[in-house]
């Protein structure tokens, strides 16, 4: 009897490691390249593998938005999450798992990015900057 309940406390012990901690709500700013806000609201896309980029969370026109996203044990991104249903489906067939990377979208604009794979939560709970620059002028 005491057997199985250990062997069952061990299978139920296993599989905690493999699930997210806990949701957390990550700070981020966008900003132009010479550091002013970009005035108006800018799209935070997330971006995987083999998969089409998809709307996050929108940032306001000061740039700030909040990512909303499962930690694991080592306060890395287990999942972004998408603040609203209409992000991301689950009958839409695509993964998105593998390497991600945050990106902001603007017209004429190209973006940094943030790679969520190798980002580390840290205690401030912010991710670093997304920085807008002009798209180069393709005119010779």
């Amino acid at each position: 009897m005491r057997a199985s309940v250990l062997a069952i406390g061990a299978a139920v012990l296993s599989v905690l490691p493999l699930a997210a901690i806990d949701t957390v709500y990550l700070r981020g700013l966008v900003k132009m390249a010479d550091g002013s806000a970009p005035g108006h609201s800018v799209d935070i896309q997330m971006g995987c593998k083999g998969a089409d980029p998809v709307r996050m969370v929108t940032a306001d026109k000061k740039g700030v938005f909040n990512l909303k996203a499962e930690r694991d044990d080592f306060n890395h991104i287990a999942r972004a999450l998408p603040t609203s249903a209409m992000a991301m489906s689950s009958d839409s067939g695509t993964s998105y798992t593998g390497p991600c990377v945050l990106v902001a979208s603007m017209k004429g604009f190209d973006s940094s990015i943030v790679n969520l794979g190798e980002f580390t939560i840290g205690k401030d709970m912010k991710l670093p900057d997304l920085v807008l620059t002009p798209k180069a002028d393709k005119k010779q």
